[in-house]
């Protein structure tokens, strides 16, 4: 965590009330298996993305300005300061931006137009030491040319805790979980960061795990969450731009 904290701490909006947001029916809403979401897997094979240059060093923030425009409104569910790191597409060892998060707190995040990336959990020590951290639950998301954004929870890369992502247009579209996965994963699910920390194995690449696959599976469903490029439909939008998302205190 960095060492000079806000003076204050600006809470940039309410609390959400999760139980709200997860009660309402998914088949009330729209989901899609990609729609317009770009996501790492498909623009690791786009060069236009690829010449993007990617960020040197990464811009630190305790919460950008909210004037209501595109962005994502990022809840602390831990009860201490969280980091959560924004990595655009293509781009895995230097973090666009991050910030610190007060347990409890919710604040803004702004990006600039069409980003297409994710937002992870971390430490400084581990996601600012320039080189890829990609163990963990992703949130992923992308803005269309309309200003549309879309998004999904993936457990491809790995979890370690719950993320809840909803939209804020007035459709009720949520995806994700919040309920403790990792208490009663299963022996042989797990793989360890760097730091030492384990959490579930990713279920696709060369360390991928079918113990985790169908673990997540029963534990998520494919409805919820990419466990997977070939189950479910969890990805939705938002056509203001913006998304409400809420991690849960996971493990780091």
């Amino acid at each position: 965590m960095p060492t000079a904290e806000p003076a204050i701490i600006d809470v940039r909006a309410e609390t959400p009330d999760i139980a709200s947001i997860t009660s309402v029916d998914p088949s009330s809403f729209t989901s899609y298996k990609v729609g317009g979401l770009v996501r790492h897997s498909s623009a690791e094979n786009d060069n236009q993305l690829a010449r993007r240059d990617c960020a040197q060093s990464a811009i630190l923030t305790w919460g950008d300005d909210d004037t209501g425009g595109e962005g994502i409104l990022i809840t602390n569910g831990g009860t201490e300061y969280y980091g959560f790191y924004v990595y655009a597409n293509s781009c895995d060892s230097v973090p666009y931006k991050y910030i610190w998060i007060a347990g409890g707190a919710t604040e803004y995040i702004s990006l600039y137009a069409g980003f297409q990336g994710r937002i992870t959990r971390g430490t400084d020590a581990m996601n600012l030491a320039g080189v890829p951290q990609l163990l963990g639950t992703w949130f992923e998301f992308s803005w269309d040319g309309a200003g549309v954004i879309w998004g999904d929870v993936s457990l491809i890369r790995g979890c370690d805790g719950g993320v809840l992502m909803w939209s804020t247009d007035g459709s009720g579209a949520w995806k994700g979980f919040t309920q403790d996965i990792l208490a009663n994963a299963p022996v042989g699910a797990w793989a360890v960061k760097p730091d030492g920390t384990w959490v579930l194995a990713p279920t696709e690449g060369p360390t991928a795990d079918v113990i985790t696959l169908n673990y997540e599976l029963s534990a998520v469903g494919a409805e919820y969450v990419f466990v997977d490029d070939s189950h479910g439909s969890p990805v939705i939008s938002s056509n203001n731009g913006r998304f409400g998302v809420y991690f849960d205190p996971g493990t780091i």
